[in-house]
Formats: structure tokens, C-alpha cells, sequence
């Protein structure tokens, strides 16, 4: 709805703008504006300048057909293959509609001087540079990704909590892998609007939350991993209990501006104290013993990922994101 009114008031702008100024042919600048508002303001800019660069091209071509031919439905035709063909090379191809049409109004004119090329040149930037400044207006999507941040690590905690849970449960025949689905429809969901907030706004750090999406993804596949683990075993041991322990408090300190040091320090704490428990009696707890290490190992990476994440921010990103770190 919003890229509608834009399109409406900017048309509407670009043509009034274009009478006041007493151009020819100025319903040209609406079409242009229609034409430049794009789904992103990055797009909208890219295109804007590939329009510019195109309208050079397509008026200096045009001078040399309409100069050696004459102003013909003949020269138009040579001239428009020459035009395509050139754009294609310089990936101007989104620019050839706009100015095929400006260059209509020399062969309606008979004429390419100074004031005629002047009078195009305008057109162009009246319609592009209205379509380019409403769309550097886009409603924060900030807000979006913060909501949906919020609800990835919901998603995660209670994957955690689950695994906390049905660590120490002999019948795991009820744990079934459904609640990464959700998971990962966020996950893509929250990707999609971060490069969407990227492509709107100009400051590097919004390459935060797509950093922040790729670490929570990477996290995901551990997590997977850790679930396969556990539907693995076939005894709860002594040790399970720890194991489950650390995976609680991993999901209920579990958050962004969680730097996950303190966490990984318990990792190692309840390593040592595996590590210091008597050894097996029975192949089967051996076999159960190991794939605790194993479920600690991927804890470790799991806890790791956030860590390095946290530490290549700079302090400038933690002021801005990490609200109340």
C-alpha cells in the first residue's frame, strides 16, 4: 500500500513539478517516477544512476543516427538497435524503456539542440530523483527484526529446555525433531527481513542482523547434531544429570547480548567433573558416556559461535543493539 501512494503522490509530483518549469512532454516525469520506485531504496538509487548513464548513451547515439539518417521511424529503428545492444554489455538493460521514450520526443521534435537534449535531461532527473527521494523513505523495519530476534530465541530456548528435559528420559520415543521447524521458518524469515532492512538503509552496521541470523542458523545445525545425540542413548547416567544441568542454564541465560564466557566456563566445569566420575561398568554406559562428551563438544561450538559473534562486534554496534548489555 505504501509503494502505491508513493508511486501516486510521486507521478502526480514529478508532472506538476515538470508543467511549473514549463517542460515539453512532461507526463514523461510521472512515468519515469513510477518506473524508479523500486522495493528497496537501494534499488531505487542503483537504478536512478543506471538511468542517468543510459540517457548519455541513448542522447549521444541518438545525435549521431538522427544526424547521419535524418529523424525517421527508420533512424528510431537503427537507433534502438544500436541502444540495446550497448546497454547490454554495460547491464544497463533496466534503463533502455525510460530512455527509448525520451529519445521519441527528438524524433517528434526534429530537432536535438542544446534546449531539446535540456528539456529530456530534466524529464529524467524530475522523475528519478522524486521516485529516489520518496523511497528513501521506508517505515523502520527495525522493529520487525528486533520482534523476530525475540522470537528466534524463543524458538531456541525451547528447543534447549526440551533437551534439558528429555536428556534424562529413558522413553524418548515422543522426542521428535518438529519444534526445528519452527525454528527454521524463523530463522529464514528473519533472514529475508534482514537483508531487506540492509537494502533500505545505508550504515554499515545494519550488516549486524544478517551476521546475527548466519550465527543463529550456524547454531541451529549444532543443535540438530545435539538432538540426534540424545535420541542415541540408551541409559541415563550418573553424569546425564550434569549434562542436563548445563543444558537448563544455557536455555534460560540463553540471549543477545549474551557474550555465552561464563557459559562455556561452566562447559569446562562440568567436563572436569565427567572427567573425574568413576569409569563405566557396562559397554552400553561406555557407549552413553561418550556421547555425553560428544553432546558437550557440540555445546562447546554451539557456545562458541555466540562468543565470536559477540566479540567481532564493535562497541559502537554493542551501544546500538545490545540494549541494557
Amino acid at each position: 500500500m505504501l509503494k502505491l501512494i508513493k508511486i501516486a503522490v510521486g507521478s502526480a509530483a514529478a508532472i506538476f513539478l515538470a508543467d511549473l518549469l514549463g517542460l515539453r512532454y512532461s507526463t514523461s516525469a510521472g512515468i519515469i517516477t513510477l518506473l524508479t520506485i523500486q522495493n528497496t531504496s537501494r534499488e531505487t538509487i542503483i537504478i536512478s544512476a543506471k538511468r542517468i548513464c543510459a540517457f548519455l548513451l541513448a542522447t549521444a547515439l541518438a545525435y549521431g543516427v538522427f544526424w547521419l539518417i535524418g529523424y525517421s521511424v527508420f533512424s528510431y529503428g537503427i537507433f534502438l538497435f544500436l541502444f540495446i545492444a550497448g546497454c547490454g554489455p554495460l547491464r544497463l538493460g533496466t534503463a533502455v524503456s525510460t530512455n527509448a521514450v525520451l529519445v521519441t520526443h527528438y524524433l517528434l521534435e526534429r530537432n536535438m539542440g542544446l534546449a531539446c537534449i535540456g528539456n529530456e535531461a530534466l524529464l529524467l532527473l524530475i522523475g528519478a530523483g522524486i521516485g529516489t527521494l520518496l523511497n528513501l523513505y521506508m517505515p523502520g523495519k527495525g522493529r520487525e527484526i528486533r520482534m523476530m530476534q525475540y522470537r528466534l530465541e524463543e524458538d531456541l530456548r525451547a528447543v534447549l529446555l526440551r533437551m534439558s528435559e528429555y536428556i534424562g528420559k529413558e522413553d524418548r520415543s515422543d522426542y521428535t525433531g518438529s519444534c526445528f521447524d519452527k525454528l527454521q521458518a524463523d530463522i529464514d524469515a528473519g533472514k529475508k527481513q534482514a537483508y531487506a532492512y540492509m537494502n533500505n538503509t545505508f550504515f554499515q552496521e545494519s550488516k549486524y542482523f544478517i551476521d546475527y541470523m548466519n550465527m543463529r542458523e550456524q547454531q541451529t545445525v549444532v543443535l540438530r547434531d545435539i538432538y540426534k545425540k540424545i535420541k542415541s542413548m540408551r541409559t541415563v547416567l550418573p553424569q546425564t544429570g550434569q549434562v542436563a544441568g548445563l543444558l537448563y542454564e544455557t536455555a534460560v541465560t540463553f540471549g543477545e547480548s549474551n557474550n555465552a564466557r561464563d557459559l562455556l566456563a561452566k562447559r569446562e566445569e562440568t567436563l572436569m567433573r565427567m572427567k573425574d566420575s568413576e569409569l563405566p561398568a557396562t559397554r552400553q554406559e561406555f557407549e552413553d558416556r561418550a556421547v555425553l562428551y560428544g553432546i558437550l563438544t557440540d555445546l562447546a561450538y554451539f557456545l562458541q559461535l555466540k562468543k565470536e559473534f559477540a566479540d567481532s562486534l564493535t562497541p559502537e554496534q554493542i551501544s546500538r543493539y545490545w540494549r541494557g548489555a
